[in-house]
């Protein structure tokens, strides 16, 4: 996968054999602690490393529920 983004386009990025997933500010998971997760922001979206995540998050759910459309409801968005 590339290290760039386009201006349309959000997606899971990998760097450096991270993989970080974007978040909604408005949507960040509970265990969210801008001290020590590992997380960056671009374009109005928080990345959160994979890795911070507990071992029940469901990646393949995370991945079918992903979307950018921000009039979508909230239980669709991420």
């Amino acid at each position: 996968m590339s290290n760039t983004i386009k201006n349309s386009q959000i997606k899971i990025i990998k760097i450096n054999n991270k993989t970080y997933l974007p978040y909604q500010l408005h949507q960040l998971p509970k265990f969210f602690d801008k001290y020590t997760t590992d997380f960056f922001n671009l374009k109005g979206y928080c990345y959160i490393n994979l890795e911070d995540h507990s071992d029940s998050f469901n990646l393949t759910n995370f991945k079918n529920r992903l979307t950018f459309h921000k009039n979508l409801s909230g239980s669709l968005s991420r």
